[in-house]
């Protein structure tokens, strides 16, 4: 017969035998019980309590590393705000900096500005000169900033100039494994990190920024929603860089603009990423009456290739003064603006203040009109 004690004391000590009903055992009296097992129970006690708090410190031991470790998985690092630097954001195939200012109120789905440097520039300080990080700040939308390498020497000379490369078919095309790559790439990594709109992206450059600006909406037309071009240069308009760095009455599209028709501009666009049949961005051209590096001309042969591209007139269906000295038009719906500032060099608009619709540093730009809050405006971020 099997029997199963019961630990002492309980209310009843029993065992059961198989199959059939369970013995129950007398209890010891409690005299005969303390007088024969008094000092082993207080020995027992007391391992049994030395037992316990080492097995409650290792419980909890157990307990604070796991929620550690389940804090680290559950809660990556926070995502940098402000002004800084990204390392490493794709393959970067155009070989690339790329730079970012996320303001500290930005949401997850804020929308992408990508804000191109001129020729001989920087991404540091292009979006308090000009600007842009005043409306950033305003509007709570991100700023990508790339910024060319010294080291990516052209035949050209292309290093004291600090140029993107808006003339290299790798460069400047959709299935190009160059520059134009990067800058997706760039944009991609703020999708990643921000959880940034992919439906509010934008592009606007200075110069040789402008004609970046112009090769990524070109380019790239199912990523970007609308771009602003600064005094910069029509797609296509060079095809070597000996073209792209003259200058003079007729830069940078020496020859070209009188014998090219705004189909053969328009064509020029097309060419970037043939067969697209897609939406294409809007375009917000700017451009100085006054400006003896690119010729005002430039503005004209960029309103004929993306009014073609969009299959509207050349002719303007509405123009008016915002301000003294400056021409704006509308052509077809609003796919394209233009603003022709008269009194304007090879300088960014800006407007220092502290209005909403003043920006700029002094100093750093033709103090006529605040540009990145009229394209603010234009791409649908100032409300």
């Amino acid at each position: 017969m099997a029997v199963r004690w019961e630990a002492p004391g309980t209310r009843a000590a029993a065992s059961r035998v198989e199959g059939r009903s369970p013995v129950i055992l007398p209890m010891p009296r409690r005299g005969a019980w303390a007088h024969a097992s008094g000092m082993e129970s207080r020995s027992a006690a007391g391992a049994e309590s030395r037992f316990s708090v080492r097995r409650i410190r290792t419980l909890l031991t157990v307990i604070v590393a796991v929620a550690a470790t389940a804090v680290l998985t559950a809660a990556p690092a926070r995502a940098e705000t402000g002004f800084h630097e990204v390392p490493a954001f794709g393959s970067n195939p155009g070989n690339l900096r790329m730079f970012a200012y996320v303001p500290e109120q930005a949401q997850s789905g804020a929308p992408v500005v990508v804000l191109f440097h001129g020729c001989g520039g920087s991404a540091k300080d292009l979006d308090i000169d000009t600007g842009w990080r005043k409306y950033a700040d305003t509007y709570g939308f991100t700023l990508v900033l790339p910024e060319q390498k010294d080291e990516n020497v052209g035949s050209g000379g292309i290093v004291p100039h600090r140029c993107f490369s808006a003339w290299n078919p790798a460069d400047r095309t959709h299935d190009g494994e160059g520059e134009a790559r990067s800058v997706v790439q760039m944009v991609d990594h703020m999708k990643a990190r921000y959880s940034a709109d992919a439906d509010r992206v934008y592009a606007a450059g200075y110069s040789g920024g402008g004609a970046a600006t112009n090769v990524m909406l070109a380019a790239h037309p199912e990523v970007f929603e609308a771009g602003a071009v600064f005094f910069g240069m029509a797609y296509g308009c060079a095809d070597t860089e000996t073209d792209y760095f003259r200058t003079g009455s007729l830069a940078p599209c020496p020859g070209r603009y009188n014998l090219v028709s705004p189909t053969e501009w328009g064509d020029r666009i097309r060419s970037a990423h043939p067969g697209y049949t897609g939406a294409r961005p809007r375009v917000q051209i700017w451009h100085g009456g006054s400006d003896l590096l690119i010729n005002k001309k430039s503005l004209e042969k960029q309103r004929d290739g993306w009014t073609d591209v969009f299959g509207v007139p050349q002719t303007p269906t509405s123009s008016s003064s915002p301000a003294s000295g400056v021409t704006k038009q509308v052509y077809g719906s609003g796919q394209v603006e233009t603003y022709l500032i008269d009194a304007m060099g090879h300088e960014a608009p800006v407007d220092p203040g502290t209005g909403i619709d003043r920006c700029g540093t002094v100093g750093r730009g033709h103090d006529s009109l605040c540009g990145p809050y009229y394209a603010s405006r234009f791409f649908g971020l100032g409300g």
